[in-house]
């Protein structure tokens, strides 16, 4: 934030004005830099002491008149205005700074980390295109998941068909071999391989290229085969208008199609059907093979129900109606060190919205303020694994939930992820009072940053695993270990308890009878939470995510 944006902040703030956004970006300013609240405290101190002095102007002398002391009394009247929306200024952002209890919860739950980064700019991501859907992509790279943007530049599907929508609203079936690149939301390179393409009436004008020319879409389906030979195009609804590189422009009608060499002469006047489905019809056969995969997890969780280690798994039934109850799944005949399961989840404030398998009903949103599910996991365990299926739509604070006991108290756990995208795991050790700071950092386990805001909206499966035998936490995602950490003895907790705990948002000692609370709210969705006592193995979790990965290909 530069020094003009936080002068404005603070104006607007002090005038009563500011919007929620503005808010939110100045309580983070305030809450971290003693500076900006040093420049607020300035501003306040002005802002009152002229009240004070405009108070003491429109105190009536024995020789004013009475028209004067009106208009003193007007002032009086405008002055307390400002005193009062100062005043409640003051009270709201008083109320959402930690208070002295709140720092020290924050300091032993280590919130106070100086390794917290702030961004100072609007969150950005680049690209003209998501990949809407993949049947046996092979992409040359790193591979790209389903709901991800595109990146710009040549891009190399090696095998496989994929579906992928611009921006403009153009909607694309690409097969491998093929070597393209996506230029704008309205223009597509393309070297090499087979695609048809979908163009709504707001993207007429979308253009394709190849070697030998381009293609201009009037409206409505075309296809295009290319090689290092030649290019093919056939129009499959509406017509297109034809740019050979080497003469003029010409236009192809409905079922009218036409070949060219690769320096762009036309070597062929008609050419077959391009036997490729379009975006309609991939994405209806994705969806049968999608509802085969999804009849594979339901037997797998089933299955899972009896594994003794489960404590807690909990799913939204789509097809029950609504209660604000969520069935703990593990089998009640499971028992853990003879210590029962954790007892049914109590949902307030979450909504349902549609889950990663695209049922509606079948996930929870927890982006209204307040959202949580109370839950209550007895007991004490040897190791912890946590599971849940997210689909994040922004990190908007410096801690978004995932699981938290109520406090942080002595061999406590808390999940949950950072606002750069780091998750931050820890179970706190007993007898920390005396430690340092320092020491107090070192309880906490942070991955890499693994999300950013290109992953908006993207369903995704996270799990970290607390294993005591071997010291070490491994945080997973999708599947894949992204850090492991060796816990050092001194820190070790070997039984870890629960209790009392909120899924996707936090309840600090004092809910009970204090009406001010940290937001802590995860902004986004759950569709499966799962946990574990003790470790799972990286096959394990693996094998978790390729059975409930709505996308395995």
């Amino acid at each position: 934030m530069t020094p003009n944006e936080q002068a404005t902040l603070l104006d607007a703030l002090l005038d009563g004005d500011i919007s929620e956004a503005d808010f939110l970006r100045l309580e983070a300013e305030l809450i971290v830099d003693p500076e900006v609240r040093k420049a607020y405290y300035r501003r306040l101190e002005m802002d009152l002491l002229l009240a004070e002095l405009a108070s003491e102007e429109q105190r009536p002398s024995p020789d004013r008149s009475a028209a004067a002391t009106d208009r003193q009394s007007g002032r009086l009247r405008r002055w307390a205005g400002v005193l009062v929306a100062i005043a409640a200024a003051l009270v709201f952002i008083v109320a959402m700074l930690p208070s002295a209890a709140d720092r020290e919860t924050a300091e032993r739950d280590n919130e106070n980390s100086p390794a917290q980064i702030r961004s100072e700019n609007e969150p950005s991501a680049t690209g003209f295109a998501v990949l809407s859907g993949q049947t046996d992509a092979v992409w040359d790279g790193a591979p790209i998941d389903n709901g991800g943007l595109l990146p710009q530049g040549e891009l190399h599907l090696v095998s496989g068909l994929v579906h992928v929508e611009l921006f403009s609203g153009v909607q694309m079936v690409i097969r491998g071999d093929a070597v393209f690149s996506i230029d704008s939301p309205m223009q597509v390179s393309m070297q090499r391989g087979s695609a048809r393409a979908h163009v709504p009436e707001p993207a007429q004008g979308f253009r394709l290229k190849t070697g030998a020319g381009e293609v201009i879409d009037l409206g409505t389906e075309f296809a295009v085969e290319v090689d290092e030979m030649r290019s093919s195009v056939k129009v499959v609804d509406g017509e297109v208008e034809l740019r050979p590189s080497d003469s003029g422009t010409r236009r192809l009608r409905v079922g009218e199609g036409v070949e060219l060499a690769a320096d762009g002469t036309v070597t062929r006047e008609s050419v077959d059907d391009i036997a490729l489905v379009g975006p309609a019809a991939f994405q209806d056969a994705l969806a049968r093979r999608q509802s085969g995969h999804f009849r594979q997890w339901q037997l797998a969780t089933e299955m899972l129900r009896n594994d003794p280690r489960l404590m807690a798994h909990y799913l939204v039934d789509p097809n029950q109606g609504w209660s604000r109850q969520l069935v703990n799944r593990a089998s009640a005949a499971s028992r853990v060190n003879g210590t029962a399961i954790a007892g049914d989840g109590a949902v307030v404030a979450a909504t349902r919205t549609q889950d990663r398998w695209g049922r509606d009903g079948g996930a929870l949103d927890f982006s209204r303020m307040g959202s949580r599910v109370r839950v209550v996991v007895p007991g004490e365990h040897r190791g912890l694994t946590l599971m849940c299926w997210v689909k994040i739509n922004s990190l908007d604070r410096w801690y978004n939930s995932l699981f938290l006991t109520d406090g942080h108290e002595e061999r406590e756990p808390h999940w949950q992820i950072m606002n750069d995208g780091r998750m931050f795991f820890s179970v706190k050790p007993p007898n920390m009072d005396d430690w340092t700071q320092e020491e107090r950092e070192r309880q906490v386990f942070y991955s890499p940053p693994f999300w950013d805001p290109s992953m908006s909206g993207q369903w995704t499966m996270l799990a970290t695993v607390y294993d005591v035998d071997q010291k070490l936490v491994t945080h997973y995602v999708n599947g894949e270990p992204i850090s492991r950490q060796s816990v050092p003895e001194a820190l070790l907790v070997d039984s870890i308890k629960i209790g009392s705990a909120s899924i996707c948002n936090w309840s600090q000692p004092m809910y009970r009878s204090d009406a001010t609370f940290v937001v802590r709210n995860l902004n986004g969705s759950v569709d499966e939470f799962a946990l574990f006592s003790g470790a799972l193995s990286a096959t394990e979790i693996l094998n978790l995510y390729h059975v409930g990965n709505p996308n395995e290909r």
